[in-house]
């Protein structure tokens, strides 16, 4: 359940003007058991994020009148079952544990964004998410969680690790019949390093993390009645950034989903390609949902192909929701992604078995919002 403190909020030192200000907290938690086969390396165990991403959101909004609002968002994103984790700390090896952290997370770790909304639309700044995980969020019904391929098969940028880059802006059209467009922007920044004749001087702590892509995202999005559809294209520059010359990623993605009844079906398309064809992979999935009183079953099926390699990774997922009320559930996801492609990222810890390319996961849990 979502959480409001109201309070009025000075807008200037006179007190002559008053602007009508809400701040929420809400949030999801996600915990249970897993049971991962990494191409023949097996491991069992407690781990959150089985359907979703554990977080807790600050967000707030003044209405400054004449139809002018500001707003801001805090995201942190938990880990649920490790303290240490959570602090930032590396433990102290015992019992035959390396003390490594597992998912390390701290607060305002997700999307961190400010700005104002009005009949023109909406600008923002912050690390924003890229509206590519958007698309993806729509063609599918799996998040981003087990049963996605997140990171492997479907991917938020070129290298599938991540959904927003910091010092980013972003404007977002009003909506026509239906449709809006956005842009979202953030400058590549880089160094020169000696012995690197290719690196360029611009560079600013504060204005950009060291050796940061430069990114650019363009977005059309369309909800009207039983069908919504996002199509992304999403530009990443990293000419002179680090020790090599750099090339440029375009990502195309398709995500739309049409309801009818208690179903809803799914299509996700999405193209990866470097200029210097390093990387060039196109993969399609189709999905459904289907919702029997408290229980929604999922399913997902599909292919990407590595053109590069000219072989084929397939994704195979299935799901289950038995919804306790309307904001805690069950939960249960298995996905299989034969991945002949090589599109799964090498995993610390896994070694991969002699000629096996299936990588399972299962995921058994509860999942409660508020």
């Amino acid at each position: 359940m979502k959480k409001s403190l109201i309070a009025l909020a000075a807008v200037a030192a006179t007190g002559a003007a008053f602007a009508q200000s809400s701040v929420q907290i809400d949030g999801v938690m996600d915990a249970g058991f897993q049971s991962i086969d990494y191409k023949g390396n097996k491991v069992n165990g407690f781990n959150g994020n089985g359907s979703t991403t554990s977080q807790i959101n600050f967000r707030g909004v003044s209405d400054l009148g004449g139809g002018l609002k500001a707003d801001f968002r805090v995201e942190s994103d938990w880990n649920t079952v490790s303290n240490n984790a959570n602090t930032g700390v590396k433990t102290t090896p015992i019992s035959g544990q390396d003390g490594t952290l597992a998912n390390g997370a701290s607060f305002g770790n997700g999307e961190i964004r400010t700005g104002l909304a009005g009949g023109f639309g909406k600008v923002q700044f912050g690390a924003i998410n890229n509206n590519t995980l958007i698309a993806n969020l729509t063609g599918q019904p799996f998040g981003t969680a087990i049963g996605s391929g997140h990171g492997a098969t479907l991917r938020s940028n070129a290298s599938g690790t991540a959904v927003r880059a910091d010092n980013s802006f972003q404007y977002i059209s009003p909506v026509f019949s239906g449709f809006d467009v956005s842009y979202l922007q953030s400058n590549k920044q880089t160094k020169q390093v000696a012995g690197a004749t290719n690196k360029s001087t611009s560079f600013s702590t504060a204005l950009g993390a060291y050796d940061m892509n430069g990114t650019k995202e363009v977005s059309v999005s369309y909800t009207n009645g039983p069908l919504a559809a996002r199509f992304t294209n999403l530009v990443e520059d990293t000419t002179q950034v680090g020790e090599a010359t750099g090339t440029k990623f375009k990502t195309n993605t398709l995500g739309a989903n049409y309801a009818f009844g208690d179903a809803k079906v799914f299509l996700w398309n999405q193209s990866i390609k470097a200029d210097d064809n390093t990387q060039n992979s196109a993969g399609t999935t189709v999905s459904a949902t289907y919702t029997m009183g408290a229980t929604v079953l999922m399913a997902q099926a599909g292919s990407v192909k590595n053109k590069v390699s000219g072989k084929t990774s397939n994704i195979a997922a299935v799901g289950a929701d038995y919804n306790l009320s309307k904001t805690t559930a069950l939960y249960g996801r298995y996905e299989s992604i034969k991945d002949n492609g090589g599109l799964v990222s090498s995993l610390s810890g896994f070694t991969a078995a002699t000629d096996n390319v299936t990588r399972t996961r299962l995921g058994l849990g509860i999942r409660t919002a508020f």
